[in-house]
């Protein structure tokens, strides 16, 4: 009886046993099964994040060789020209406004990179002074009204890019048409007004074009579109924030120095100082009995840093 006892808990035991060993085989399995799942699935979590973080960081890296090329673009124009530079000291005998307004300082107010949420406060300070200027917009949605408003004012609407983005816009010469394209229909299918006049995002003489420069001029000319540059900058493309006081220091200066200016200013969320300076500086210019504020029109000489290539040779 006893060895049978003995016999039923050795038994019992061992049962046990095998059911301890198949669970912890099944454990085993069920961990070995799922440990490289989990481990592909934050790998794939991390190449993500790291694919968007070099993403996140070439666009930087984008927007920051433009900012040093804004930042410097005054530099530029104030250097000895070369022959692919175009802007003649005496400009006032090349430009017929200047003949219209004969010995007269003219000053050609330009804003890139509208619209926004404060356009309208820039063109109610322009309508109160009585000053018209030239506006080189981007395609944003839900500023049709201030599409319109620029035209029905008697400003001029300009082409500055559709996308903004530098590395799509100057990827090759079919990337810059088709967005030069594609913001050109945006505004007429908008307004019913074709743009003449374009400004390069980073201006002619940026070094982010990865093609000849030539072809840009090539299709602008095919477009029918008149690029400018500028040859007076506010610097209020700096990454960090100007004073409205530093603006117009920047802006008076650089007009005192020529007789026609296009001055570079932004229209942006993040450059309300830019709207803060804007009556100062139209006030003083204004004080200057001999200043005329225009619009870019047909009638202006573009400035322009750099020029087709051939143009350049004597």
């Amino acid at each position: 009886m006893e060895q049978q006892t003995s016999g039923n808990s050795n038994l019992e035991y061992r049962k046990k046993r095998v059911k301890r060993i198949k669970k912890f085989l099944i454990i085993s399995l069920v961990v070995l099964l799922l440990v490289p799942n989990v481990l592909c699935a934050v790998l794939m979590v991390q190449v993500l994040k790291i694919n968007k973080t070099l993403e996140e960081t070439q666009e930087s890296l984008w927007e920051l060789t433009v900012q040093m090329e804004d930042a410097n673009a005054a530099a530029v124009v104030e250097q000895v020209l070369s022959p692919v530079q175009v802007l003649d000291e005496d400009i006032k005998a090349v430009i017929p406004d200047a003949q219209m307004y004969e010995g007269k300082k003219l000053v050609y107010l330009t804003f890139d990179d509208g619209p926004s949420e404060y356009t309208n406060e820039i063109l109610d300070i322009l309508k109160e002074y009585d000053v018209k200027a030239t506006f080189f917009v981007l395609a944003k949605d839900g500023y049709e009204e201030e599409y319109q408003r620029i035209i029905d004012e008697g400003h001029t609407l300009a082409i500055h890019s559709y996308t903004h983005q530098y590395s799509q816009i100057y990827e090759s010469p079919e990337a810059f048409r088709q967005d030069i394209v594609q913001m050109s229909d945006y505004i007429y299918d908008l307004t019913g007004y074709r743009c003449e006049f374009y400004r390069f995002p980073g201006g002619s003489s940026n070094s982010i074009i990865q093609f000849d420069k030539d072809e840009c001029f090539d299709i602008l000319e095919e477009e029918g579109l008149v690029y400018f540059d500028w040859n007076v900058t506010s610097k209020d493309a700096s990454s960090y924030r100007l004073s409205s006081q530093a603006i117009m220091g920047n802006v008076l200066n650089g007009t005192s120095q020529s007789q026609a200016s296009v001055v570079l200013m932004h229209d942006a969320s993040d450059k309300y100082t830019t709207v803060q300076a804007l009556p100062e500086i139209i006030e003083s210019l204004q004080a200057e009995e001999d200043t005329v504020f225009l619009p870019i029109t047909n009638g202006t000489t573009p400035v322009c840093h750099v020029v087709r290539s051939d143009d350049g040779e004597e």
